[in-house]
């Protein structure tokens, strides 16, 4: 009989990442994930949250130390582990059900230097269209001095648009060179 166990989530945390170090060196990072999930009951909008506690090893721990903090969104891809043992001091049986990540991907801004609070916003491509900036001592341009041949220039007058925070881009703005390596988008 096949089996899988793989866990996709997406959510805020809700504790700073605590690193530690096992005996032979090996980094181990662990954190609480909140997961939010929105229905309808009877009519009603209702909120759900649910807790999960992450385990990270390795590198990609210590990167979940260095560039995560209590609130930060993530998304984790990893299995469920059920662990067992006997508590201390009743003696009592003890279970705990947690996700061990495979990967961890930080989604919004990135801190600097791995200071707490610092966000620095992602950085555009250097390749990215920008619009040109029309300064007040610049003259606009007339539809006199547009020349014939191009019939599909814009004119001056009309504004870029922006679309999602990125400016609205002519539709002869990029040239695609299928011979360049760098065309790959992986």
């Amino acid at each position: 009989m096949a089996s899988l166990n793989k866990v996709f989530l997406l959510g805020n945390l809700t504790r700073v990442p605590e690193l530690r170090y096992t005996p032979s060196g090996a980094a181990v990072c662990e954190f609480g994930l909140a997961v939010n999930r929105k229905y309808v009951s009877n009519g009603q909008e209702k909120d759900e949250t649910c807790f999960v506690n992450i385990v990270v090893w390795g590198k990609q721990g210590e990167s979940c130390q260095k560039y995560l903090e209590k609130g930060s969104a993530a998304m984790i891809e990893g299995r469920l582990q059920f662990d067992q043992w006997d508590d201390r001091d009743t003696g009592k049986k003890r279970s705990t059900l947690r996700v061990v990540a495979e990967r961890v991907q930080f989604l919004g801004g990135r801190r600097e230097g791995g200071q707490q609070g610092t966000y620095q916003a992602p950085q555009q491509q250097s390749n990215a269209y920008q619009a040109p900036s029309q300064s007040a001592a610049a003259p606009a341009a007339t539809p006199a001095a547009t020349p014939a041949a191009t019939p599909a220039a814009t004119p001056a007058a009309a504004p870029a648009q922006e679309t999602n925070g990125f400016p609205a881009m002519p539709n002869d703005a990029f040239q695609v060179n299928n011979d360049a390596e760098d065309d790959i988008p992986f």
